[in-house]
C-alpha cells in the first residue's frame, strides 16, 4: 500500500480522539449499540462511516489505542490489516492478522479485539446480511463450496469467521487499495463502485478459498463456469452465446445445452439476470435516465425491457426507483 495513504490513516480520527478523553469508561455501547447489550447495528456504525445509515455496504477506520470489549454485529464484517498487526479474541483464542490479511467476521460472530498502536491501521467493510446472501447466490453460480463456506457466517450455528493471507496476492491487494482510498478521499465514493468492488472483493476471496480448502487446481466444469460467468459479467451489453462459444472454443448448441445441464437456466436466462441485476442497481444508485440504463445493458428495444422488468419485478422501472429511492 502506498505510503502516503499509511500516513494519512495513521492521523488520530474523531472516534479515536473521543475514546481516548473517555479512557477511563467504557463508551463504545454508547456509541455503537443499545443500552443492555452489544450487539453493533449496522444503521449506528454506519453514521462514522464512509456510507450512509441505510447503505449497505460502508467502510470505516478500526479506532486504535484502547481494547474494543467482546461484541458481535448485525453485518457481516471484513476487516482489512494495510498496516502493522491486530489480534482478534475468539472463545479464548487470539487470531494475529498482519499486513495484507483479511478476516471475514460472521453476522453472529462474538469477539474483541486488542488494543493497537499508531502504526496497526485496519480498515472494516460493514456490509448488510441481505447484499451479503444476494452476493453469494451470485457466486453460486461459480462455485458452490465457496458459496457455503461464505454463508455459514450467517448463520448462528456456523463458522466464526473466514481468514485470509492475501500478502501475495497482487490483485486483490491492489484492489483492498482502491477502496481504502475511498475512506480517506474527501467525498463519499459512489455506492455503486463500491458494491462492485466488494463483489470483486468477495469472488477473489472465493478463489483463495478454493486453494485452501482442496488443495488442488478447479476442476474443468469450475473453471469453465467462472470464464462464462465472469465473460458475461464483463461484456454483458454485448455477450452473445456464439461469441462465448468461440471463446470457449466449443459449438454453440454444445455450450447452450452444457450451461443448462451445469446452471440449471439457459445462457439467455443468465445473461438477462445479469443485465436486470445492472439495470436494479443503477436505477437505486443513480439518476440515469431509464432509456440510458436500457441502452447501457445492451437491449434497444424499450418495449421488450419494460415488458420483462414488469415481469420479474412486478412494477415499472419508474416504480422501482421510487420505492428504492
Amino acid at each position: 500500500m502506498q505510503q502516503s495513504i499509511i500516513e494519512r490513516l495513521s492521523k488520530l480520527t474523531d472516534e479515536e480522539q473521543f475514546l481516548l478523553v473517555r479512557e477511563n469508561t467504557s463508551p463504545q455501547k454508547q456509541i455503537y449499540a443499545k443500552s443492555g447489550r452489544f450487539i453493533i447495528e449496522r444503521r449506528h456504525i454506519s453514521n462514522i462511516s464512509l456510507g450512509e445509515s441505510t447503505a449497505a455496504i460502508s467502510m470505516r477506520q478500526h479506532p486504535r489505542f484502547r481494547d474494543f470489549p467482546l461484541h458481535s454485529h448485525d453485518y457481516v464484517e471484513i476487516m482489512y490489516v494495510c498496516n502493522g498487526s491486530i489480534t482478534h479474541v475468539f472463545d479464548g483464542e487470539e487470531v494475529t492478522l498482519h499486513k495484507d490479511d483479511i478476516i471475514v467476521l460472521g453476522k453472529y460472530t462474538k469477539h474483541s479485539i486488542k488494543a493497537v498502536g499508531n502504526g496497526d491501521i485496519g480498515i472494516n467493510i460493514i456490509v448488510s446480511p441481505d447484499l451479503f446472501e444476494l452476493l453469494l447466490n451470485r457466486l453460486r453460480q461459480y462455485s458452490t463450496q465457496s458459496a457455503d463456506t461464505f454463508a455459514s457466517l450467517l448463520s448462528r450455528d456456523g463458522a466464526t469467521y473466514c481468514l485470509f493471507r492475501a500478502g501475495n496476492n497482487i490483485p486483490v491487494c491492489n484492489l483492498l487499495e482502491n477502496m481504502v482510498w475511498s475512506v480517506i478521499c474527501e467525498k463519499s465514493t459512489d455506492g455503486y463502485i463500491l458494491r462492485q468492488s466488494f463483489e470483486l472483493l468477495l469472488l477473489h476471496l472465493a478463489a483463495m478459498a478454493n486453494v485452501s480448502e482442496r488443495g488442488k487446481k478447479p476442476s474443468y466444469e469450475e473453471l469453465t463456469k467462472t470464464k462464462i460467468m465472469t465473460y458475461i459479467q464483463t461484456s454483458y451489453s454485448s455477450a452473445t452465446l456464439t461469441e462465448a462459444a468461440n471463446m470457449l472454443g466449443l459449438s454453440a448448441p454444445y455450450l447452450s445445452r452444457w450451461v443448462t445441464k451445469s446452471f440449471g437456466v439457459s445462457f439467455k436466462e443468465l445473461l438477462m439476470r445479469e443485465r436486470f441485476g445492472i439495470a436494479l442497481e443503477l436505477l437505486r444508485s443513480t439518476k440515469m435516465p431509464v432509456g440510458e440504463i436500457i441502452n447501457h445493458v445492451g437491449y434497444e428495444n424499450s418495449s421488450y425491457f419494460h415488458k420483462e422488468f414488469r415481469k420479474r419485478f412486478g412494477m415499472t422501472p419508474n416504480s422501482f426507483r421510487s420505492e428504492n429511492a
